[in-house]
């Protein structure tokens, strides 16, 4: 049976995720889950942050040092100038988490709270020569290579997502299921904001080629599995769990 797959419109490309921090007090436990797990790189670039090296997607960091209740995934959007944004985000309900600050050799950032309560970053370390475009990995779209981060799912009040994230930002956006609005940046990836579970406001997916084999994986290795896989006709199977700092990540896989 074939099903036709809603198209989100695509944004205009100019402030894709230019980097995804993964929250993880226990940074050595979880650097050597994610090299045997999903093949990342690690290195180690400050006492508190380990880069790490993916097949696509945006960059992604691993962050120790993280205080309790903060959230385990922390996406940064790319834009020219973060003081300006900062301003702008302000005057449409936005509030500054972490006013701007500089890290050497990668730039300025910050972060900010969404009308929703939603922690994002800003960052000006943004690739010179642009993001790829990732589309979701649903249905007939083409698929990363195993071990991408390929999407996001970020906790947005109804309503809330599309006037904040078009207007700033100029995301796509489309409404989908009940409590569920796709977005797409038009450069690097996308994802759904969802209405319905505050608890767990932001969640990264990695693409794996087998969704139920990658969970045994992660269980040897020390992680976690939340449930079982489970299949969504037309669009893929989706799995769940937690990296050895407890942090809460999702799989997507054909």
């Amino acid at each position: 049976m074939n099903i036709e797959l809603p198209s989100v419109p695509e944004g205009n490309g100019l402030h894709p995720v230019a980097l995804v921090v993964i929250s993880a007090n226990d940074r050595a436990a979880s650097s050597a889950f994610y090299s045997k797990v999903f093949g990342w790189q690690l290195q180690p670039i400050s006492p508190e942050l380990t880069s790490a090296l993916l097949p696509a997607g945006p960059m992604v960091a691993l962050r120790a040092n993280v205080p309790a209740g903060f959230p385990g995934i922390v996406p940064y959007i790319g834009v020219p100038d973060v003081d300006a944004m900062l301003g702008r985000l302000v005057g449409m309900g936005g509030t500054v988490e972490r006013a701007t600050w500089s890290l050497p050799m990668i730039g300025k950032l910050a972060r900010f709270k969404d009308p929703s309560g939603t922690i994002y970053g800003l960052t000006d370390a943004v690739s010179p020569g642009g993001a790829p475009h990732i589309p979701a990995p649903f249905g007939p779209n083409p698929k990363p290579p195993a071990g991408a981060l390929c999407a996001l799912e970020m906790y947005s009040t109804n309503g809330t997502a599309a006037r904040f994230f078009g207007e700033l930002f100029g995301w796509g956006t489309l409404a989908t299921m009940p409590q569920y609005v796709a977005f797409d940046a038009g450069a690097g990836v996308g994802g759904v904001f969802q209405a319905h579970t505050p608890s767990l406001p932001a969640l990264a997916y990695v693409y794996v080629a087998d969704v139920g084999a990658k969970l045994a994986e992660i269980e040897a290795a020390g992680g976690k599995r939340l449930g079982e896989p489970m299949r969504m006709p037309g669009y893929g199977c989706f799995g769940y769990f937690q990296d050895p700092s407890a942090t809460s990540m999702g799989l997507i896989g054909p």
